[in-house]
């Protein structure tokens, strides 16, 4: 917890926009329809949510177990999503991803910088059915507005421009680590601590070179924002029984670019705003919106807390261990 405190000049920014966020919407959302919209929802579409929700993870894991060549096993791969997930709802600088590729290093015996390929490749998927999301709910929503939908569009040629670039580094990356091998012999401080790094790097996309791989993954990913978008809606209608789907998909798009910006542990606030905002646009009451995204919110921490913990309680490194580990940049081959 002292190192928390010592690095506070790197995660405050987040902090403050978190804050900054929370005061905004606490001062424009009307709290007695928030009160209202928890009193009256209908408790059945919760559990709904809570398999969906789960749908969710399970295909998510899945996805992963083939972009790491299937080394982990299901349950493995499971478990270890939910310790990123509730890395990121603790600590600072978004460190989940990273905590996640560092025990999958480990339960592979790959090491973090061979599982940190398929976390990025999972994330390229992430801002692709982002963007493929609003493309197709923004003639319905935002037909009137000029940037949104050339946004949208950059965002699909800038991820597919990326995959085709970890593609081609996959495709020839052996000529590319003999040309690193050259230069790194020079230095040999380079050599020992880098070139191993960047060849397991290199090794992690090799999957990208595997149509079946690829496809595989493209499929489990479609299937996980599938149960994302339908957690969202049966949630949703657990507020407000009248809303279609396009609502949903609308505001997990939105919630989706929202988590680049910069914020506290769980993006505090910022998922928060960017689900009232969307959901207002749509012409749904403030209140609702945020009763409906704080709820999806305490779920997704509690879910991901409660298997979190069970996995860090049968690990030999815990949370802080981890976060020391992490900004120490110290790996596990």
């Amino acid at each position: 917890m002292s190192r928390l405190l010592k690095d506070f000049r790197r995660w405050l920014p987040g902090v403050i926009v978190s804050l900054v966020i929370i005061v905004v919407l606490s001062r424009a959302v009307d709290w007695n329809s928030v009160v209202f919209a928890f009193s009256t929802i209908d408790l059945r579409f919760l559990v709904l949510h809570g398999l969906c929700y789960f749908g969710l993870i399970m295909t998510r894991a899945m996805a992963s177990r083939v972009l790491l060549d299937n080394r982990p096993s299901f349950r493995d791969s499971f478990v270890i999503l939910m310790q990123g997930y509730l890395l990121n709802n603790v600590l600072p600088l978004r460190l989940g991803e990273l905590g996640r590729a560092y025990l999958l290093g480990r339960k592979t015996g790959q090491g973090m910088f061979n599982a940190l390929p398929a976390i990025v490749i999972e994330r390229f998927y992430d801002l692709a059915f982002a963007a493929l999301v609003l493309v197709s709910t923004l003639p319905f929503v935002l037909s009137d507005v000029d940037w949104a939908r050339p946004v949208a569009y950059t965002t699909l040629v800038v991820v597919a421009a990326g995959l085709l670039s970890m593609h081609l580094v996959a495709r020839f990356r052996l000529t590319i680590r003999g040309w690193v091998d050259r230069i790194a012999g020079r230095v040999k401080l380079v050599e020992k601590y880098v070139l191993p790094q960047i060849d397991a790097f290199l090794d992690g996309l090799a999957v990208l070179t595997n149509l079946r791989s690829f496809v595989l993954s493209l499929l489990w990913m479609t299937l996980s924002w599938t149960f994302g978008i339908a957690a969202q809606f049966v949630l949703l209608r657990g507020f407000l029984p009248t809303a279609p789907l396009l609502y949903s998909a609308f505001a997990l798009g939105a919630s989706s670019f929202a988590g680049a910006i910069p914020s506290a542990p769980s993006a505090l606030g910022v998922y928060e705003g960017a689900i009232v905002a969307s959901l207002v646009i749509l012409g749904v009451d403030a209140g609702i919106g945020l009763a409906f995204a704080v709820l999806h919110h305490i779920a997704h921490i509690v879910y991901s807390g409660i298997v979190g913990m069970y996995g860090f309680s049968r690990s030999d490194i815990s949370v802080m261990d981890l976060y020391e580990k992490l900004l120490n940049r110290k790996t596990e081959e």
